[in-house]
């Protein structure tokens, strides 16, 4: 016998009381947790991609296409914001930005891009791996290989959200792609 005590279980209301002081803890620590209106907890299951199939191998240029339902899609500036329209921000082998914030958050720590009022525009999102389109659809002509990677086969991941018609990401929901690409360069 080691003389510890045995480990004592919860009863079920105080460990559902535990859990909801944690939750309002972080929910009002400032840990993030600012749009908690935007959180829904639920599978969306409206975007579906068509092409590629998930994890093959594909070549370059790479068409990824998809289907999106319950969502009108609308051009920048072209009524006022909804959640329920807008457009699509697709983001290669990179994290989207979060539930709220608009495209300028690329910019964010790039002085260049800071200070000039018309950063990030569509070459600076290229640049960063950051396309936004109305079309159900993106070619894409290049994927670079992947920074410290160094395998001949590498797995890309291609993340689409929705923007409303002022370029604020609608909500969490994001669909990610996965498939396989042979190195640009060599080793």
């Amino acid at each position: 016998m080691s003389g510890r005590a045995p480990a004592r279980v919860l009863p079920h209301a105080r460990r559902r009381r535990l859990a909801l002081l944690v939750v309002l803890a972080a929910a009002t620590s400032g840990c993030g947790l600012t749009h908690l209106n935007d959180l829904n907890f639920r599978v969306d299951d409206r975007l579906h991609f068509l092409t590629p199939k998930s994890r093959s191998l594909v070549h370059a240029p790479v068409t990824v296409s998809w289907t999106i339902h319950d969502f009108t899609v609308a051009a920048p500036g072209s009524a006022p914001p909804s959640r329920k329209a807008g457009y699509f921000a697709v983001f290669v082998d990179r994290a989207p930005i979060r539930p709220g914030q608009t495209l300028k958050s690329i910019g964010n720590g790039d002085p260049a891009c800071e200070h000039d009022p018309k950063c990030p525009d569509p070459t600076y999102l290229h640049d960063h791996r950051v396309y936004t389109t109305t079309a159900m659809q993106i070619r894409l002509p290049l994927i670079s290989d992947i920074v410290g990677d160094h395998e001949s086969l590498q797995m890309h991941s291609v993340t689409v959200v929705l923007l409303d018609t002022a370029g604020h990401r609608i909500g969490e929901s994001a669909w990610e792609l996965d498939f396989r690409m042979h190195r640009v360069s060599s080793v």
